[in-house]
């Protein structure tokens, strides 16, 4: 194995850890020397891979949103009609975050600045890629005539993600997920009559 692939697979190691301690301790509770004995490597070796602790977290949020983007766009380039397209890609981001929730209870911690200000540079991209995503669908829909769009996509992406924040972090953790759920739908089904080519 070469150095490259021994550092990446040490990193790996590092940030299981993390995310193990992280998911029940929560990012306040968790230290580097914590995480080292996690990995079973020595606190210097963690160094050797990431400058601070605030720098793993960065690194598990940028995951975590990373995952919930690529089901994003899978949804958003399927084959489906547009409006399934905008329907699934805002449940799979729904989703995506409600199974963060299922990884103990500070997992949620590495989507949500409030608890962990130190991801507030992932959630800003993950925020700016996620609009970009909805506005080039939007635009798409518009042009093969499957959507109405009064104003420019970019403004209706922001107004729909504006009104969907009931359903990402930290607010769609303080309900049950089954009523999240049948909240959506319902939302769902509002917007897809909105947007309907009239």
């Amino acid at each position: 194995m070469g150095m490259k692939d021994s550092a990446a697979c040490r990193r790996r190691l590092i940030l299981a850890a993390a995310e193990r301690l992280l998911g029940h301790y929560g990012p306040s509770k968790t230290t580097v020397a914590d995480i080292a004995r996690a990995a079973e490597v020595g606190v210097g070796t963690i160094y050797l891979e990431f400058p601070s602790k605030d720098a793993i977290l960065i690194a598990l949020s940028e995951q975590r949103y990373a995952a919930i983007l690529a089901a994003m766009e899978a949804a958003a380039t399927s084959e489906a009609p547009h409006a399934e397209r905008l329907r699934l890609l805002l449940e799979r981001r729904v989703d995506g975050f409600l199974a963060l929730a299922e990884h103990g209870e500070h997992a949620v911690d590495l989507v949500h600045c409030g608890a962990c200000p130190a991801i507030r540079s992932a959630r800003v991209d993950f925020e700016t890629r996620e609009r970009a995503l909805l506005e080039g669908l939007l635009r798409d829909g518009a042009a093969a005539g499957a959507f109405t769009c009064d104003d420019a996509p970019a403004t209706i992406a922001a107004a729909i993600l504006q009104a969907f924040t009931a359903f990402a972090p930290p607010v769609l953790y303080a309900r049950p997920a089954e009523q999240v759920r049948a909240e959506l739908a319902i939302l769902h089904r509002l917007l897809l009559v909105g947007l309907a080519r009239r």
